[in-house]
């Protein structure tokens, strides 16, 4: 964590494919996957802003939250922040659009958790759609543009979006779906993982 971030190495990008002849017991058509996770690497929770719950960083995070917010924690909470910036999510979807456009791939796919985390996860998706729309304006459509009149965009990137949770369940049962993934440094870390385990990686 502290390389990737001293060097802002700020793109983990992490193909996935399948191998013939290598195991792989937990799916019945892992010739299917051929995916690319663009994880972001440097902010979210992975950014290591975090006190524990008797420090006294922690107690006076906890009192400025409850003087300012009327937030109210017990005293055993740590306290962990998320932060997700404008800046590093675009830049993050700028790389992955661009390897789709380098490489011919049909898809890139933001997965986030914004119905929950509005003003973070939220905000990384709301990002990557302004992003697409304003940067790759000519070489993208968005998935709902897509499925109105899909022979007109057939040579474009389709950006789409789905909820983490969701995702887990979509790379394994519509596989064929899913071709560049970005997303944020926790999702990303999970999503590759699962991902791999398909193909008979990561055991």
């Amino acid at each position: 964590m502290t390389l990737r971030q001293y060097f802002d190495l700020y793109a983990n990008i992490r193909p996935v494919r399948y191998f013939p002849g290598v195991p792989s017991p937990p799916v019945k058509n892992p010739e299917k996957v051929n995916m690319v996770v663009f994880r972001e690497n440097t902010e979210d929770l992975y950014a290591g802003i975090e006190w524990k719950y008797d420090s006294e960083e922690a107690n006076r995070v906890r009192q400025f939250l409850s003087e300012q917010f009327n937030i109210s924690l017990t005293p055993d909470t740590g306290i962990g922040i998320k932060p997700i910036s404008k800046f590093r999510s675009q830049r993050l979807v700028r790389k992955a659009i661009q390897y789709a456009i380098a490489n011919k791939r049909r898809s890139v796919t933001l997965v986030h958790k914004g119905n929950i985390m509005k003003y973070t996860e939220g905000a990384f998706k709301d990002w990557g759609y302004e992003l697409a729309a304003t940067e790759f304006r000519d070489q993208t459509v968005t998935e709902e543009e897509y499925s109105k009149n899909p022979e007109a965009y057939r040579n474009r990137i389709v950006v789409k979006d789905r909820i983490t949770d969701n995702m887990f369940q979509q790379v394994l049962t519509r596989t064929e779906e899913y071709d560049v993934i970005a997303t944020t440094n926790l999702n990303g870390d999970y999503l590759s993982d699962a991902i791999a385990a398909q193909v008979g990686g990561l055991a």
